[in-house]
């Protein structure tokens, strides 16, 4: 990064800072208000408002959206899997990712004053990653959710990637659920927000072009999904490749700056 924009990245950050707040607050607490009294079977009809707070969130940072792959969306439940390399990710996820989906999260998040309750009155699902049983527990509510037709994004990663050309290794979480459920599985690779919000700062912000690309399903048939009895593969094998295919895509949008998508 060169150093002259530094300056404005602080300054840049300010502003959404007292732009974006507030809009957090207010979608958070109109959440809460209509949660209780909203009628369970339009319960769905309720992620308008995380939708709209991830498209405003991307938006107002000026930053131009890309998305390919729309065709690969399948209506069907699953597990989405995606990488992870910026606080943005999600305001991206729920702003433009061309499907709706639950989401798991560290419990950390669940801690944010008003976002935190939202975020339960919406069904997301909190993971404990330091309490074995309550990480396991999440799971099975992943597991519920997906059976109850709905699709649930996590992050196998786990946490953020501090390296911007090299994706972290997958956990085992998403897929062991995939597996015992024979759920397709739903790479959606993401680009540009670790170049709106670097890594290396908290209190650095830009405007960057983001792309999001849908790659084909990896359904029980495939070699990769883990319920694949026939695969020869272990399952170590399986969880490396379906990391391979995430990180060949990223690294070619990466390389084309999102300007066209990854040839996968």
């Amino acid at each position: 990064m060169r150093y002259a924009l530094i300056p404005f990245g602080f300054v840049f950050y300010l502003w959404y800072l007292v732009i974006f707040i507030p809009i957090t607050i207010l979608f958070a607490i109109t959440v809460m208000i209509l949660a209780p009294v909203w009628p369970k079977k339009y319960s769905r009809a309720m992620r308008v408002f995380p939708k709209a707070w991830g498209w405003i969130g991307i938006r107002i940072v000026f930053c131009p959206v890309y998305v390919y792959g729309r065709e690969k969306i399948h209506d069907q439940p699953g597990i989405i899997i995606s990488n992870h390399q910026s606080l943005f990710d999600i305001l991206a996820g729920l702003g433009f990712y061309p499907v709706d989906f639950l989401f798991l999260a560290k419990k950390e998040v669940f801690q944010i004053p008003l976002v935190g309750t939202a975020m339960r009155k919406l069904g997301y699902i909190s993971v404990n990653r330091s309490n074995a049983r309550q990480a396991s527990r999440s799971l099975e509510i992943v597991e519920e959710q997906v059976r109850q037709n709905n699709r649930v994004l996590i992050y196998p990663e786990g946490t953020r990637s501090k390296d911007a050309r090299k994706l972290l290794p997958f956990k085992a979480g998403a897929f062991q659920v995939a597996e015992k459920g024979k759920f397709p599985i739903f790479p959606i690779v993401l680009y540009g927000t670790q170049e709106t919000r670097p890594m290396h700062s908290n209190v650095l912000l830009f405007p960057h072009r983001i792309a999001i690309q849908v790659l084909d399903a990896i359904t029980v048939e495939n070699e990769l999904h883990p319920a694949n009895e026939g695969s020869r593969l272990s399952e170590k094998e399986k969880l490396a490749g379906i990391r391979a295919v995430v990180e060949k895509a990223y690294l070619q949008l990466a390389d084309n700056k999102g300007l066209k998508a990854a040839n996968v």
